[in-house]
Formats: structure tokens, sequence, C-alpha cells
């Protein structure tokens, strides 16, 4: 398959063109994104009949900072009412085997609207695949994707489970918890399962740690620690929630969260305040060469314009602080569903 289909935040597509591009020509593989504005995916064309299922099989996932999903895509495919189905199952003909099929639309009001068609399709085109011999029990992490672009027209594709993303249109939905200080708390706990790994789940996120929080009001961000028994030292001139405070997990300090020094090593820092990135990116890198905290997640709030470049200047400044402090860490960085202007980083001393 010849081409990449990304897709992303409404909004965002720019940006997300802008980083594979990057990412692409890094693997030597060259070509041009066709960027539709506010349409919540990117289709990039290469010139090679199988660039892009080679070089979704190369990357990393969760090194692709705007990309929700990733897969490999050829030409739009053009359905004739009453014939959709027979139209998509002739492509997946052509495609690898796969074990299972998903159908899928943009993240936009007007992919919405689809959404009773889609409902109309999925048992048909199930049935179509089996029956055609597409879908297979042995054909282990390979995915078929529908990806609705209206009612006369789709792109279908191929993901692997080693590049891709598990949840249906790269979206991990979470329910508001109902003492939530703020919906801003939804954010910190995607990040948890964004990027703390299963199998230090227990040791990364432990009763009786400390954490500094910083922009804490009114607690959003606070709350996932608290909830986990967690000592929070909530730094903010604004005031906390209540029936947080009523815990007696949380320390509210008054201060300016730019000038505040923690007494001792903590073992985690969040930071969700609404700055120039640049300044919280260097906030962040003082805190990680300091030695005052060993893990830190914090977001970055980002421009109008030139979001990636302004992204990979944070970057390139953490990098060269901590290095200059000789201070080996592991990061990773994500727009996730969350997140609005802005993306999520978490960096880990090891």
């Amino acid at each position: 398959m010849k081409n990449v289909l990304v897709y992303c935040r409404q909004g965002f597509e720019k940006d997300c063109a802008a980083e594979l591009s990057e990412v692409a020509s890094s693997k030597g593989f060259y070509g041009y994104a066709k960027v539709v504005p506010d349409a919540g995916y990117v289709v990039y064309n290469f010139d090679q009949p199988d660039a892009g299922e080679t070089l979704i099989q190369q990357l990393n996932f969760n090194r692709l900072i705007f990309a929700r999903q990733i897969i490999a895509v050829n030409d739009v495919i053009e359905l004739e009412q009453g014939g959709r189905v027979e139209s998509l199952l002739e492509a997946a003909r052509e495609l690898p085997l796969a074990e299972e099929i998903w159908i899928e639309t943009a993240d936009t009001n007007e992919a919405k609207s689809l959404s009773g068609l889609i409902k109309k399709l999925e048992k048909p085109l199930r049935e179509g695949w089996k029956k055609s011999g597409v879908l297979r029990n042995k054909a282990v992490g390979v995915r078929h994707h529908v990806f609705m672009l209206d009612g006369e027209a789709a792109y279908l594709g191929v993901s692997y489970a080693a590049c891709r993303s598990e949840f249906p249109m790269g979206i991990r939905r979470l329910r508001f918890p109902a003492a939530g200080p703020s919906r801003s708390t939804l954010k910190l706990e995607e990040a948890f399962l964004q990027f703390v790994p299963e199998q230090t789940l227990e040791s990364d996120l432990t009763e009786g740690m400390t954490a500094v929080d910083l922009g804490a009001a009114p607690g959003g961000w606070t709350y996932q620690f608290v909830k986990k028994g967690i000592h929070v030292i909530a730094i903010d001139n604004g005031p906390m929630q209540k029936e947080l405070m009523s815990t007696g997990l949380v320390q509210h300090e008054k201060a300016d969260g730019f000038k505040y020094e923690p007494p001792y090593t903590v073992d985690w820092l969040v930071c969700d305040m609404v700055e120039r990135p640049i300044k919280v990116a260097e906030l962040m890198a003082h805190w990680l060469a300091s030695g005052w905290t060993r893990r830190a997640i914090f977001n970055l709030k980002l421009p109008m314009k030139k979001r990636y470049q302004e992204v990979s200047l944070c970057l390139q400044t953490i990098e060269a602080m901590l290095r200059k402090a000789g201070v080996g860490y592991q990061y990773q960085i994500k727009h996730l569903y969350h997140d609005r202007e802005e993306v999520t980083v978490c960096i880990m001393v090891r």
C-alpha cells in the first residue's frame, strides 16, 4: 500500500503533516501531504508502491506526537449506494489477510452524521469479510480499517499491532469522576495510562509517594494522586477543592509555581500552568536537572501556528539542559484526546 493515513484532532492537520514528513524522510521515504483544514485526518502520498505499508512497520506509534491512529492505504474507494460492501470487499482482496475489521470516521461533527450508515454497514461488512476468507484468525496483529469519508467514499487501510492505537478512532475515552474538581483531571488520568508502563505501574505510582502539582487549583491533577494514596504539595494562589483538602493528603502552599523549590526530592512533578511553552519546558528541565524530582508530566500550551516546530524547540531545550547536567532520562510526548491546544510530556529519570 503506497500511502499513509493518519487520524488527528480537528485543526491539527498541518502539525500532523509536518511531523509525518520529518519522520518519513528520516526513514528514507519522500512524498507530500494532502491536507484538508479541519478534516481530522491527513493523507501522506508516496511514489513507491509499497511505501505506506513499509513505513508504518518501521515506526514506533508511541513516538508520534499528533497521530491518534496510523494506517497504510491506497487511493480513495468510490462507493455506490446499494453496492458499498461489494466495492470495499473487492479492494480488501488486494490487502494482507487480517484478524479483524474496524469501521471508523474522523472525529468531527460532520463525520458523526455517518453513524447511522456505519451501523447499517457493520454486519454485512463483517459477514462479507468472513465469507470471502479475508478475515483469518492466523493473521495475528493485522487489522483492516474502513475509514468513511462520507456515504460515497472511503479509504480502506491496514494497521499492524507494533504501530497503532488499540482504541477505535484512536480515542481513549474516560468517564469523568463524580468527585473530580475539574475536567482537567481526565488529562492526567489519560497521561498515566499512556505513559506509565503497566509493568512498572506499582513502582511508579505507589501509595505513600509525594508529588508536587504546580498550578494545582482547584485540584484536577492533584485528585489523580490523592485517589492513589499519594501525598501532594499543591502550589497555587487559588483555592483548592474542600473535599481534596479534607483527605489529609494535600498540603496547599500559596506560592508562584515558577519560583517554588521543594524542601526535598519528590517522586512526581506535574504542571498544567498556562504559560509560554518554552518557559514551562525550561522550568521542568530545571527541576529534573536539579534532582528535585525523578518523574514529570506536564502540558505545553501551544500557539495557533507552527505547533510542531514549537514542540520540537521545547524538546531540544529540555534535551540540552539535561545533557549538560548529565541526567539520563526517557521521554514520551503525545497530543492526548483530553488535551486541546496543548501536548502532554512525560519524562522519567532512569
